[in-house]
């Protein structure tokens, strides 16, 4: 059944194309694109843990790439289906799935994992019919509109050029662009309201009244965007990793606080006691930023692999880069611990596991470009910020210790057109029953944007998840049985009585500096 679900994802793009480009070989329509709204579905087999199988459906929706365009074509948007076991209550809404981003692969890979399908939608069968909507553009919604996003090599043993790095990233961008709009598709219609409309159609087509949201990071942004549009259609909503119309841009300031709330509780612990430095942890690493700004240094770095030595440099950009720790992937569980070692290294003068994290890192930089998609710039360049948060990030203090914050943004969104304007940007008061929790903790999307939002959910219950990771809800039911009943029963009734007022994760060890 896959072959001709490729097929007819093909007719969708093609069909968009008024004039073809001069290599068309790769994109010729050989039969009329189906029909805006229509729909094809077919069963999948997901192999679960115990050695059996369960039947899911699979497909994808054709929605118009732009609305507002009737001539501009359609477009395919994955969509999951699983359904609710039997002992789910009838009647119950249908979860609607909303994943962050926006550079959602897809499910696929993910339930080739064997294990995924029970630990994080067999528990959501328990409650209704769960259906993820993929992102237009993006991974295994087609077209996916890859573009070549990074050129520059940034060696460690080279300073950093802001506007040469700037001047190559748009080219590229535009150059990307072009492809795409030559290729006959109209990016206007990627915009974060045209994907909230793509959820409300999937919602006709598969024969639902209501729907419970359920959406974290961009999916959240996504899923207010759909509150904002068809409240009536949405019966609740469970939101994490919250990012707000005007929460696009991380607040620099917001995302530093993530740190010193991990610093207050590493300066407090067992394992480093008599090693945190002077002044604390962020004031240590503030003042490291600062010094190798004013006067940059090299470190001496022995490949390990061929015995060459290389002359790392540590200046301002250098060690921003290593604002966010450098021994360990950065998350909550296994990063974090890490990050407060990391700066004590720093302040005791001990600069050679940073200085082999640069080399490596700038290694990788040069091994090949990385990849983004047209449609991410369209959507979130598209959901922008308003000129006074814009100012007020820009003048945070924590811009001369963070690396490159929004850099993807004010150097890439110049590139496109893609703006829907302040009024957007607005916060809007909703009424729907909606669960918040957020992760005190959270790295990317900072615990601030839940404190500014909430008060516009008139019907909420917020549940900080204290050392909560960006996955804060998928976190807290793992730690909490409490709050896992507790989100399961209001996905079925809107009872929120049953949820706890917050959730604590265990504590966690913090590595001691020179370990691993």
């Amino acid at each position: 059944m896959k072959k001709p679900l490729l097929v007819l994802t093909l007719l969708a793009v093609t069909g968009a194309c008024a004039e073809p480009a001069s290599d068309t070989s790769f994109h010729t329509a050989v039969a009329p694109a189906p029909p805006a709204g229509s729909m094809f579905l077919y069963p999948e087999r997901i192999p679960l843990l115990d050695g059996g199988f369960v039947n899911v459906e699979r497909g994808i929706y054709f929605a118009p790439v732009n609305r507002s365009n009737p001539g501009s074509g359609v477009l395919g948007v994955e969509v999951y289906r699983f359904r609710a076991l039997p002992e789910a209550q009838a009647g119950t809404p249908p979860i609607f799935f909303l994943h962050g981003g926006p550079s959602f692969a897809g499910l696929e890979g993910a339930l080739e994992d064997i294990g995924t399908f029970e630990e994080r939608w067999l528990p959501l069968t328990h409650v209704s019919d769960v259906i993820v909507v993929g992102q237009r553009g993006i991974g295994s919604s087609k077209p996916t509109t890859t573009i070549e996003t990074t050129t520059t090599s940034d060696p460690a043993e080279v300073a950093y050029d802001p506007k040469r790095a700037e001047a190559e990233f748009q080219a590229v961008l535009t150059e990307g662009r072009a492809f795409w709009e030559e290729s006959g598709l109209d990016l206007s219609g990627f915009t974060v309201l045209e994907a909230a409309e793509d959820v409300n159609e999937v919602r006709v087509a598969l024969g639902y009244d209501k729907i419970t949201l359920w959406g974290g990071s961009f999916g959240s942004h996504w899923g207010m965007s759909l509150m904002r549009l068809h409240p009536e259609i949405i019966e609740r909503a469970i939101l994490r990793g919250m990012e707000g119309p005007d929460h696009t841009y991380d607040h620099p300031g917001h995302l530093w606080n993530v740190f010193r709330r991990v610093a207050e509780e590493a300066e407090e612990s067992t394992e480093l006691h008599g090693r945190i430095p002077d002044g604390g942890l962020v004031a240590a690493f503030e003042e490291i930023a600062r010094s190798a700004t004013a006067n940059p240094f090299t470190v001496p770095f022995i490949d390990p692999k061929d015995g060459s030595r290389h002359d790392v440099l540590f200046d301002g950009h250098a060690v921003q880069s290593l604002s966010r720790g450098f021994s360990t992937p950065l998350d909550s569980v296994t990063g974090l611990p890490g990050w407060p070692a990391d700066v004590i290294e720093l302040a005791e003068g001990n600069f050679t596991r940073a200085a082999g994290y640069l080399y490596f890192r700038s290694l990788q930089l040069q091994s090949g470009p990385q990849y983004r998609t047209a449609s991410y710039f369209q959507l979130d360049c598209g959901s922008g910020i308003t000129p006074e948060r814009l100012a007020e990030q820009a003048a945070d203090p924590a811009n001369t210790v963070l690396f490159r914050m929004n850099w993807t943004y004010t150097a890439g969104c110049p590139a496109w057109d893609s703006d829907l304007g302040n009024g957007f940007r607005q916060n809007f008061d909703t009424e729907i029953p909606t669960v918040i929790a957020h992760g005190t903790w959270d790295t990317s999307t900072p615990y601030e944007n839940a404190l500014e939002l909430t008060p516009y959910f008139k019907n909420n219950k917020f549940i900080p998840v204290i050392r909560g990771p960006h996955g804060a809800i998928q976190a807290a039911m793992s730690a909490s049985e409490e709050f896992r009943a507790g989100i399961l029963h209001f996905a079925v009734t809107g009872d929120m009585t049953q949820l706890p007022d917050t959730v604590t994760l265990p504590a966690v060890r913090f590595r001691v500096p020179g370990s691993r």
